[in-house]
């Protein structure tokens, strides 16, 4: 069963600061070049070397600037061409400091640039790696979509990026070509989507990998689009800015062309938090990775086409987490290990048989840094909630097991999808420990 992780990322950080750039040319003259990602929450990270520095970046369709958000462990990171600028994001929080940095050499996968404009943002709140337990210092977007066509396979987390002037269109019976609308160098889909079971309305929605939710809606009581009637509060997601809060509930169905995806999950950002943030005019709302997914995808930025492939998973329903809670990483924890060393000694003494072998235990005591988990989201009347689970609890161990040997992309998934599920924690409150348990509850 898929679930639907709270963790979404909303770059949507720019007020038309695009500026022309070069182009990725990809190594040798050849037409296309592989490259493996990193699926996280079903998020796409990819290795980017940033003036001969590797980094990892989210690659998201919905920004059309690339920025450095996390130096922490890269503080030799040389940087071009700087100049002070600010910056406004989702979230509640005033413009931010950054710098705009142009002539930069980047690399992905067997394709380079080298005049390349990026911005570096030093005063955000927290870091992207803490939600997601995997380091991430940047993201980027149409500059390198604008460049190639490119086919993602999420099943293999794997892309093939291709010249744009030189790729041809198979055929495909199973897939259905759409139209992209561009503003902003953003691409945009016009899709029709059903509230609440009544008439399918048509919406323009931002087509944006890097938000870990399936739909985000903008209600606008003159088109008559409105929060379904059942519905729940909810962090729903991590911006430059801020948290941003809002409702979600489920919609009748949503239709991608001849595809139809029912009973979707969709969030419905409370006002507040995109007020002042400059977007196309016609937008209704975004289409996420937990739709996104569910397809074999091209991108084809150049001609303004998108084409969909139903994949495996197409059919698999769409849950929201049902545990209630968000876990971000928080530091490192001292762990005490013994080192065992059970080695053969070949004995030979007077007082002993000769010849016989015999193991000879050895223990060393190790101390080791482990990654430590804390409680950053508790949703209202959710199981975690009721059974006294608190924000900034940290997690000790998961069904009896130690949390550090766990990957925070292995946690979310643990605890959250699984209905009926138990699921015992140990956490650490003001020193003192506590033992919590609760079986998870579909929301909705």
């Amino acid at each position: 069963m898929l679930h639907s992780l709270s963790i979404l990322i909303v770059f949507l950080c720019f007020l038309n600061n695009s500026y022309a750039q070069g182009v990725f040319k990809i190594d040798g003259g050849k037409q296309s070049f592989e490259m493996d990602f990193e699926n996280v929450n079903d998020l796409v990270i990819i290795p980017v070397e940033v003036n001969g520095v590797e980094l990892n970046f989210l690659l998201d369709t919905g920004v059309d600037s690339s920025i450095i958000f996390s130096l922490e462990e890269k503080d030799s990171l040389k940087i071009k061409n700087a100049t002070e600028i600010k910056l406004r994001g989702w979230g509640q929080n005033e413009a931010m400091t950054a710098i705009r940095s142009t002539g930069n050499t980047i690399r992905i996968g067997k394709a380079s640039h080298a005049d390349f404009t990026i911005y570096i943002v030093y005063d955000h709140q927290k870091s992207l790696s803490n939600r997601l337990g995997f380091p991430v210092h940047g993201i980027i977007g149409n500059a390198f979509f604008k460049d190639f066509v490119i086919e993602f396979n999420y099943a293999k987390a794997q892309f093939t990026a291709h010249d744009a002037n030189s790729y041809t269109y198979k055929k495909c019976k199973a897939c259905e070509d759409f139209d992209l609308v561009f503003s902003n160098n953003k691409p945009y889909l016009k899709l029709l989507v059903n509230l609440d079971g009544s008439n399918p309305k048509p919406m323009v929605l931002l087509i944006d990998s890097g938000s870990g939710d399936a739909l985000w809606i903008f209600e606008d009581p003159h088109q008559d689009i409105h929060v379904p009637d059942i519905n729940f509060e909810d962090f729903l997601g991590f911006g430059m800015g801020g948290s941003v809060y809002g409702k979600r509930a489920r919609i009748n169905n949503l239709k991608l062309g001849k595809f139809e995806l029912e009973a979707v999950t969709a969030s419905f950002p409370d006002t507040v938090y995109f007020e002042g943030i400059t977007t196309f005019d016609s937008r209704n709302g975004s289409l996420g990775s937990q739709v996104l997914k569910r397809f074999n995808s091209t991108f084809d930025y150049k001609n303004k086409r998108l084409r969909l492939k139903p994949n495996k998973i197409f059919s698999e329903p769409f849950e929201y987490d049902m545990s209630g809670i968000i876990l971000a990483h928080d530091g490192y924890t001292v762990v005490k290990d013994f080192e065992n060393n059970n080695s053969p000694v070949f004995e030979d003494k007077e007082d002993s048989y000769k010849g016989v072998v015999v193991y000879k235990s050895y223990s060393k005591v190790k101390f080791k840094l482990e990654p430590q988990y804390k409680v950053v989201e508790v949703r209202p009347n959710s199981p975690a909630e009721i059974a006294g689970l608190k924000v900034n609890d940290i997690v000790e161990t998961i069904n009896s097991k130690p949390a550090y040997k766990y990957e925070l992309s292995a946690i979310n998934k643990l605890i959250s999808s699984g209905e009926g599920k138990s699921i015992r924690l140990k956490v650490s409150r003001n020193g003192v420990l506590l033992n919590i348990q609760f079986k998870l509850k579909k929301v909705l």
